[in-house]
């Protein structure tokens, strides 16, 4: 009998130790290089309430004294409290970098997820100015350089044009103009690269699901195709590259990993009906602080020519563009230097009144 059930139960507890042993590995050198070491650094994590609710904070930072930034995540539903070794790490030695997981997001989400509240654009904007002034009272800053990628780029003008004077300038990636606009261009840009790939199978697929608007799940199948050949090279297996590193996260139980993927479903439904109907316009209500788009040049979700546009017309003190050559709709994670750099120059100099 006691052979009978190792065969049957051994190799899968075998199977199951060596899979937890390798996860307490890896979170054990993801700990070690996330590791804050200087005298005037800062590493803090947690719940804050914040717009009536809890929701996870993080500020992170080698020196107290560089500029602050504050992340608006994307997705919607996106966390990346927990993704801060392939996103911003390397931006540690530069700033002081404050992500939050918004509402209906990761850590915030997975800290209760029944109890989540008003889940809106204009909500979670409100929350982010809270955060910000948060940040700010933990820091000793009086401004920070606002920062926000793909549907964080929504918040983050929604939050600029509210209290421009909390900010040094704000920062746009996979920067959203018009959401009818954006999928328009992108499929006419998918639609033309496929065919000339010769890809009759993917056409076909393109054909039948026609020019947009779109349900979710239609918008769904043409990503699929976008993400899965026609991204760029350097963004391919960008998914299964999210899933290792949660679970290689320090501190994140299998629940919250399981947690990251309930709560980007959980803000696909609660916000994509409003993500659909967004646009800046025109006209463009003018912003009252400087502002920088910096944008992969093969980006297809949140088009490059769009945002070009858009930086061109928008009234500014002061404007920038970065298109990144190679990069698409995640050149932030896919083009770690250059996007740093790109920041580095074009967005750091604000802080210091530049």
């Amino acid at each position: 009998m006691a052979t009978w059930l190792k065969l049957i139960f051994g190799a899968p507890i075998a199977l199951v130790l060596a899979a937890l042993g390798w996860r307490a590995w890896r979170q054990a050198r993801v700990a070690a290089s996330l590791a804050i070491r200087g005298p005037h650094g800062i590493d803090e994590a947690g719940l804050v309430r914040i717009g009536g609710i809890e929701q996870w904070i993080s500020i992170r930072g080698e020196d107290l004294a560089n500029p602050v930034i504050v992340v608006a995540h994307g997705g919607p539903g996106s966390g990346l409290c927990a993704l801060v070794p392939e996103t911003t790490r390397g931006w540690e030695a530069h700033f002081t970098v404050v992500h939050w997981d918004q509402r209906g997001a990761g850590l915030t989400f997975s800290r209760a997820p029944k109890g989540q509240g008003e889940v809106t654009l204009a909500r979670i904007a409100e929350d982010g100015l809270e955060v910000t002034a948060h940040a700010l009272k933990r820091t000793g800053h009086a401004r920070a350089i606002l920062f926000g990628g793909s549907w964080g780029s929504m918040v983050a003008v929604t939050m600029a044009r509210r209290r421009p004077e909390l900010f040094h300038a704000m920062v746009g990636a996979g920067q959203v103009v018009d959401s009818a606009r954006n999928e328009e261009v992108g499929y006419a840009a998918l639609l033309a690269r496929v065919r000339a790939a010769g890809d009759a199978r993917n056409e076909a697929v393109l054909v039948a699901l026609g020019p947009p608007p779109w349900t979710l799940a239609q918008m769904m199948t043409e990503r699929k195709i976008l993400i899965g050949r026609f991204s760029p090279t350097n963004e391919r297996g960008m998914q299964s590259q999210v899933v290792t590193a949660l679970l290689s996260a320090p501190g994140l139980s299998l629940r919250q990993v399981i947690d990251w993927f309930r709560a980007a479903d959980f803000s696909a439904a609660a916000l994509m009906g409003g993500l659909f109907r967004y646009s800046d316009g025109p006209p463009y209500a003018p912003l009252a602080l400087p502002f920088v788009v910096i944008q992969g040049a093969d980006d297809f979700q949140t088009p490059t020519s769009l945002a070009a546009d858009y930086l061109e017309a928008i009234e500014a003190p002061a404007k920038r563009f970065v298109s990144l050559p190679g990069g698409g709709h995640m050149a932030m994670v896919a083009m770690p230097d250059a996007f740093l750099g790109a920041l580095l120059t074009e967005v750091r100099p604000f802080a210091f009144g530049a």
